[in-house]
């Protein structure tokens, strides 16, 4: 069993404001999927097409809970695929969402499924996409279950690093990306597994969910939960609410989930 988030009726209400707040630059926001996940082209609250679109991404249950899924059909392995998208670069399936101003750190809920044992499969990813303070994109920074285990990106060498952290199948792991002063830092169940160089980046633009698919082609299921974003700027609070200590708030409410 691990320990997952669960909003009361006052910390729902409080993440709502945290979303209505966000594009002021406010400390924190909570997506937790309960409302309809929009997709299409790119624009405020909308997952948008990175590389190609997963089969499926959209509301889904799991365990009686509201979570995100995201499917990827063997229909669309490599081989089968239209010709302009044949190449391997395209086995990445997944969507973006735009973060909120100011966002130096990402963490999510991803569902470890027992059917997860290929260790030559990568499966699910947690991407950032970061930009300097030019505005040009600056890095890449993933942490996914891959290879049979948890794995971190260096997205200065372009390695990828063992977190240190025994993955168990059939439960939630919580993955976290963060830019402490000019580094990325690496984070699985909120514990601190590695560091990358940040080179030129000054904050996360947008979240990326990825999964993989083959040549051959592959079907499977992601369940995802609980997406967060937190940034270093801080706003008055709307209606005399104080976003300063809303993470610790929204920390606070917990449930234990299957």
């Amino acid at each position: 069993m691990n320990q997952r988030g669960y909003l009361t009726p006052l910390a729902r209400g409080i993440a709502t404001t945290a979303l209505l707040a966000s594009s002021l630059g406010a400390q924190a926001a909570v997506i937790t999927f309960d409302d309809p996940v929009l997709t299409g082209s790119a624009a405020p609250g909308v997952w948008y097409t990175d590389r190609y679109a997963p089969a499926g991404f959209g509301n889904g249950t799991l365990a009686g809970e509201n979570v995100l899924k995201q499917s990827i059909s063997a229909a669309d392995g490599a081989s089968s695929r239209p010709s302009a998208f044949a190449g391997a670069f395209y086995n990445t399936q997944g969507r973006k969402l735009d973060a909120p101003a100011a966002t130096t750190r990402l963490s999510i809920d991803l569902w470890l499924d027992s059917s997860w044992t290929d260790s030559s499969r990568r499966y699910a990813g947690l991407w950032g996409t970061a930009f300097g303070d030019d505005g040009a994109v600056s890095a890449y920074p993933i942490v996914e279950y891959g290879m049979g285990e948890l794995r971190l990106y260096n997205t200065i060498t372009g390695a990828w690093i063992g977190s240190g952290v025994t993955p168990v199948l059939g439960d939630w792991v919580t993955l976290g990306i963060e830019l402490v002063d000019g580094d990325w830092v690496y984070s699985i169940d909120g514990a601190q597994v590695g560091t990358s160089d940040g080179g030129a980046s000054a904050r996360i633009g947008n979240v990326i969910l990825q999964g993989y698919n083959t040549t051959a082609g592959v079907g499977y299921d992601i369940h995802w939960d609980n997406l967060r974003f937190d940034g270093a700027a801080a706003v008055p609070a709307p209606s005399g609410l104080a976003l300063a200590g809303l993470g610790l708030l929204l920390l606070g409410a917990r449930r234990r989930r299957a």
